[in-house]
């Protein structure tokens, strides 16, 4: 057993929870009770894009790789934790001061603490395309961000997704990362075996290296 610190930077899934505007609220209820019938039974049901969770090609390109498609490896290893201070974007420009030390890269930004309320924030930081294309060039393969969406609001055309997963870059969601600190960490983000799902929840953790 590891002795470094392990952080849990998921969210909760409980009902009224942060949702994207339109999409599946989370409801969760007791079927059984353990007074009543000698064992505790619950349902929940929810979208696949709930909470802390990871898209998959599938979600914006036709015939692209559903969420069991995907090699495990992808959801695990090293991963790189950048702070974007007082920004609105992430821009291509940001990007260029910054050095890029990893194929998977997690974003820090003031959207963690958006994270915790029910409300949806209309002014969450989000990726540019340009940004996007900086970071592929740079051969990163997976990015995280603390809020539910990659994606500027608004958009119509979600260039962002479409080129991040015509590329089968993997994209993380809804990561808490308020109490992280800017550094490279192990993480392990696993979905939920789901067949021809184009997304799922995940348990996301970050291990401190040796």
């Amino acid at each position: 057993m590891t002795n470094n610190k392990v952080y849990d930077v998921s969210v909760n899934i409980k009902n009224d929870m942060l949702s994207f505007p339109g999409d599946t609220p989370t409801r969760k209820e007791k079927t059984n009770e353990i007074n009543k019938d000698g064992y505790k039974l619950s349902n929940i049901s929810f979208s696949v894009h709930v909470g802390t969770h990871v898209d998959a090609p599938s979600h914006f390109i036709e015939n692209g790789k559903n969420i069991n498609d995907i090699k495990l490896d992808y959801f695990m290893g090293k991963a790189q934790v950048i702070e974007i201070k007082n920004k609105q974007k992430i821009t291509k420009e940001e990007l260029t001061n910054l050095e890029i030390n990893s194929e998977k890269i997690l974003f820090k930004t003031k959207n963690s603490s958006y994270l915790k309320e029910n409300e949806f924030y209309k002014d969450f930081i989000y990726l540019t395309l340009k940004g996007a294309k900086y970071l592929v060039e740079k051969g990163v393969r997976f990015i995280g961000i603390d809020y539910i969406t990659i994606e500027e609001l608004g958009t119509t055309n979600f260039d962002v997704h479409n080129f991040l997963l015509k590329n089968e870059v993997i994209i993380l969601e809804g990561i808490d990362l308020s109490e992280i600190n800017p550094g490279i960490y192990n993480l392990t983000a696993l979905p939920l075996k789901l067949n021809d799902c184009e997304a799922s929840p995940v348990r996301a953790i970050l291990t401190e290296l040796d």
